[in-house]
């Protein structure tokens, strides 16, 4: 069988989370593939980490894209807006924006009490930082798409926003109103050629614990299954996809219950 290649080739793509995880694997892929690429992240040491390790792979390959680092905070509007001027300021231009970033409030705050327990603060950042943070992003990015006559927005969801959270319960809420902002996205996009869709993984190894969770594939993903799908889709190959959400889980919202 006759492996696929995707070409990203003089595209700019916009990437938030772009330090660790999913977003710096899809990072790499997309310098790999030819783009340029504005690596947005909140953790500053970690952000030079993944902007040397782009700029080392392509000093072995000869050949890939370039990279340029932003640290932003995706709660904030001013961070957002200042992301997607430097995209243009060094590139010209937006093609793509990949909203990687995000995390269970529970888990990444510490605070593994029921919903009607948690702080707060607590609270409002898990929504800021799930769902909040891509609207900023797609509100900053998309206009330079409209100009352009086209380009395209992937957002990141999760099972959760099907199963819910009893702690991380903003975690939930925020990756579900993900499926229907993706509609609306396409919606306003649309007549400006702009397309954007949803991918909504299960249990994926970014961390180990993500092993122990049930699926009917009997282990959780690899992220470069997340990550090779979405730039797929992303891709001209994936140009008749628009406004929907795509669940990788391996099966386990058909396990019983």
């Amino acid at each position: 069988m006759k492996t696929i290649e995707l070409h990203y080739e003089g595209k700019v793509a916009v990437v938030t989370g772009a330090a660790s995880g999913m977003g710096l694997l899809a990072s790499r892929e997309l310098a790999a593939a030819g783009a340029k690429v504005v690596l947005c992240d909140i953790d500053e040491e970690a952000l030079a980490r993944a902007y040397a390790l782009i700029a080392a792979d392509s000093a072995v390959s000869g050949a890939g894209g370039a990279a340029a680092p932003c640290r932003c905070d995706v709660r904030s509007w001013e961070d957002a807006q200042g992301a997607a001027a430097l995209a243009l300021d060094r590139f010209g231009r937006i093609d793509l924006l990949f909203c990687f970033a995000g995390g269970n409030e529970a888990r990444c705050r510490d605070s593994r009490v029921p919903f009607f327990e948690q702080p707060r603060e607590v609270l409002d950042w898990g929504i800021d930082v799930n769902l909040r943070g891509p609207v900023y992003l797609a509100r900053a990015c998309m206009p330079a798409m409209v100009r352009q006559g086209g380009g395209v927005i992937c957002l990141l969801g999760s099972v959760t926003g099907f199963e819910g959270d009893g702690s991380g319960a903003m975690y939930g809420a925020s990756k579900s109103g993900l499926f229907n902002f993706a509609k609306s996205l396409a919606k306003a996009g649309a007549p400006h050629g702009v397309r954007a869709f949803c991918v909504s993984p299960g249990p994926v190894l970014t961390r180990p614990g993500m092993a122990n969770l049930r699926t009917l594939a009997g282990r959780a993903a690899d992220p470069a299954e997340i990550v090779d799908f979405a730039l797929y889709l992303a891709s001209d190959r994936g140009a008749f996809v628009d406004g929907t959400n795509h669940v990788l889980d391996g099966g386990r919202l058909s396990l019983p219950r």
